[in-house]
């Protein structure tokens, strides 16, 4: 594998998660817990509040769509959505890859109530919403969801856009409406919310990504991290990803949600020493 970031850092990155992953097998050895990339840029991505998910693609999978409990969010009324998607032999509802499909006016009532509001916070394992109505989300969910970006939802379009897509008037509108719903699209886009990795863009210098797990082997780890890094430098990936230039890049560390931060990568000065000058500083 090449490693974006160069074969020293490769073997820098190498090193560290090879001790994370020894120092928590000997302190959790009972459990797997997430690893998590953190990146330090010079600058803030962005100058707004922004809780939205990007996808980052990845070679070695988080999780399987059918481990994930999953809530869909829909526009008023959801009965062209539900009907598409529950209708035997569709792609969603064979598998129930959705357990529950709730209407925005329905949601803004559950959340009235914190105890069901905390009730639809430990039910489900991920949360998505049309993206016609994922705007209204954090004025509704609230710091529940949205307070360290806790437990995000992600926006999925219910159709593949189509400018010659056929428009209804609603019953209480002339205004003309898309009310598609193509079930394997929206398949397509929870399999790769599950399977993958995403970032925030933080108005901070510095973001945190999952990659892989605690009980993985350093090879997958590795990949993955290669995966994040070269998604959000290179050029290519834009606009969703190369929103990190590599002058900007500062520096790379892996760690736990408790644990220090092992040193990846950091970015060369006339005052800054080698990693290997200061590694002992790291272990634990």
């Amino acid at each position: 594998m090449s490693f974006v970031l160069g074969d020293t850092v490769k073997q820098d990155a190498e090193r560290s998660v090879k001790a994370l992953l020894s120092h928590v097998q000997s302190e959790q050895a009972s459990r797997a817990v997430p690893i998590y990339l953190m990146l330090n840029t010079a600058e803030p991505l962005t100058r707004q509040s922004d809780h939205t998910p990007r996808i980052i693609p990845l070679r070695n999978r988080l999780s399987k769509l059918s481990e994930e409990r999953v809530l869909l969010i829909t526009k008023d009324p959801s009965t062209p959505y539900r009907d598409a998607l529950t209708k035997k032999g569709s792609a969603i509802a064979d598998d129930e890859l959705i357990k529950e499909i709730v209407t925005l006016k329905k949601l803004k009532s559950i959340a009235r109530d914190y105890r069901k509001l905390t009730k639809l916070f430990n039910e489900y394992d991920l949360i998505v919403a049309d993206h016609r109505v994922y705007k209204f989300l954090p004025n509704i969910l609230g710091a529940k969801f949205y307070l360290k970006n806790k437990k995000l939802p992600f926006m999925v379009q219910m159709a593949k856009p189509d400018p010659e897509a056929k428009l209804v008037k609603g019953k209480k509108s002339p205004k003309l409406k898309d009310e598609r719903c193509h079930p394997e699209y929206v398949k397509s886009q929870l399999k790769s919310i599950a399977k993958n990795t995403y970032f925030v863009p933080s108005s901070g210098d510095c973001i945190s990504i999952k990659v892989g797990f605690s009980d993985w082997e350093c090879g997958k780890l590795l990949e993955n991290i290669n995966d994040v890094v070269t998604f959000l430098t290179h050029g290519k990936f834009r606009p969703i990803g190369g929103v990190i230039p590599m002058d900007k890049l500062k520096g790379v560390n892996v760690k736990t949600s408790t644990s220090m931060a092992m040193p990846v990568y950091k970015k060369a000065d006339k005052t800054t020493q080698s990693i290997d000058e200061n590694y002992d500083e790291f272990n634990f």
